[in-house]
């Protein structure tokens, strides 16, 4: 008996033929394809303009003069800028009034410029005009941290350069200015011992380092104790190790006012180019 023949699924070697893809209807062919024709257009501005339009789907955009989109395009972007300017405009005053609130310069100072300054020789003359070059170079001296000293006779328009060197600052760099006098800095580090201080002494040294330039007045009118002496090291030192500049204003004479900051606090605020100014022409007081 012959045996039956095999059938497909019996056969190992039938093979069976792939399914033919499937075809795209002729309505979806035809939505997406894109046409596109040239009009002219009879623009009431820029005269007979030649308009490229487009068509994906059932209609077709509508013509618009190319030299009107183009200006509306430049408007758009010129008042975007302008916006831009304005609200940077309006930052930069509101950090400008917020540093000169912040500032603490004494009302006796307050605004003074290096305009109202008056230069009677050479030296004080010499003194205007590193205090002005600072000033006007203080985004290079942030940089670098390079500090300022100035010191010598009293009644001489030290603090008057000073507090003119922050109006500076604060009015043309938007940078943040603080005056204060040593023996105020020293209180505040002196009440961090405390026994109910809610502050450190490092939380107030670090609060010295907090401003772009910090202005410390009337260095050796204090006892000049190891503990104050101590305290202005660690203030100096704490804006020497982030860079941020100094300026160290004190009646004292050179040597005297090395003996009482000590010469690691010199020495570091003249590192990187900082500069002394000594202050030895007559008291501007009084005078007529």
């Amino acid at each position: 008996m012959q045996s039956p023949a095999p059938t497909t699924a019996d056969s190992p070697n039938k093979t069976t033929a792939p399914e033919p893809p499937a075809s795209r209807s002729p309505e979806m062919s035809s939505e997406l394809k894109m046409e596109e024709r040239f009009e002219t257009l009879d623009c009431p501005t820029h005269g007979p303009q030649r308009v490229r339009l487009f068509r994906l789907f059932a209609d077709w955009a509508p013509a618009r003069c190319p030299v009107c989109e183009a200006e509306q395009e430049q408007a758009r972007s010129d008042e975007e800028a302008a916006r831009q300017i304005r609200d940077t405009a309006e930052h930069r005053d509101r950090l400008i009034r917020k540093h000169l609130q912040h500032a603490a310069v004494p009302p006796r100072f307050e605004g003074k410029s290096f305009a109202a300054f008056t230069a009677t020789d050479s030296s004080s003359a010499k003194a205007l005009a590193t205090c002005r070059s600072y000033a006007d170079r203080f985004l290079d001296h942030l940089r670098t941290g390079t500090s300022l000293i100035l010191c010598g006779n009293a009644g001489t328009g030290k603090t008057h350069l000073a507090c003119a060197v922050a109006d500076q600052v604060i009015r043309n760099h938007s940078k943040a200015a603080v005056y204060m006098t040593a023996g105020r800095a020293f209180r505040k580090v002196k009440d961090t011992y405390r026994k109910n201080s809610q502050v450190s002494e490092q939380d107030a040294l670090s609060a010295f380092a907090a401003p772009d330039l910090l202005i410390l007045d009337e260095i050796g009118v204090q006892y000049g104790s190891d503990a104050e002496r101590n305290i202005l090291f660690e203030i100096v030192n704490e804006r020497y190790e982030q860079m941020k500049p100094t300026v160290l204003i004190s009646n004292l004479a050179l040597p005297a006012l090395t003996e009482f900051a000590g010469e690691r606090v010199i020495d570091r605020l003249k590192e990187n180019g900082g500069k002394l100014i000594v202050f030895d022409w007559k008291s501007h007081r009084g005078a007529a």
